[in-house]
């Protein structure tokens, strides 16, 4: 687990220089790691890495790129699943898993609206903040360097260039869901 989320920060590093991303963000410091393990500290149960990026012309962090892998927990939990996750997103923290995580159920607070474009975004919009993006692909899904490349750095190019989902996860695993009715914030995977 942590060899592959060196290989992806490696990757995600790189093209953040590639001059059309170059050109709208620059990475502030280094990544910011973080995980859980299990109640007895022998196995890691998720891992996570998160690197702040400005919105140029600006300054100040606009933002972060996130890399979560949860092999069991709230970061697996949406119904219909059994396996373990990779999330990707751009998120206004970084994942401290204390109170910043991808996880289901998941929660439902006022000030924001959360929309599914296209079965496989989750897109957080706020009234006064820079709208937030998650999706998630299989870990079973990511068995090589393209493969990191297809379901990972692609789409995140895609995504930050302002692609929409559609376009941006068409040719990639990632996940479909679906809302459940009177589920509270619940989403189940489809096939």
């Amino acid at each position: 687990m942590q060899r592959l989320m060196k290989m992806v920060r490696e990757a995600l590093s790189t093209v953040l220089l590639e001059p059309a991303l170059a050109s709208r963000f620059r990475a502030e410091g280094n990544w910011i790691n973080d995980y859980i393990n299990d109640e007895h500290n022998w196995v890691t149960n998720e891992i996570a890495s998160s690197l702040a990026l400005v919105i140029k012309p600006k300054r100040s962090i606009g933002g972060y790129l996130i890399v979560q892998i949860s092999l069991t927990g709230p970061g697996i939990n949406a119904e219909g699943n059994q396996e373990p996750l990779v999330h990707i997103g751009w998120w206004g923290s970084a994942i401290d898993f204390d109170s910043t995580l991808m996880g289901f159920p998941l929660h439902i607070e006022l000030g924001y609206e959360l929309a599914l474009e296209g079965e496989r975004l989750f897109r957080w919009t706020y009234p006064e903040f820079e709208s937030e993006w998650c999706y998630s692909v299989r870990l079973t899904d990511i068995n090589s360097p393209l493969d990191v490349h297809t379901h990972i750095v692609n789409p995140v190019k895609a995504l930050l260039l302002g692609n929409d989902a559609g376009s941006a996860l068409s040719d990639t695993a990632a996940i479909r869901y679906e809302i459940v009715i009177n589920g509270q914030g619940e989403y189940r995977v489809l096939p």
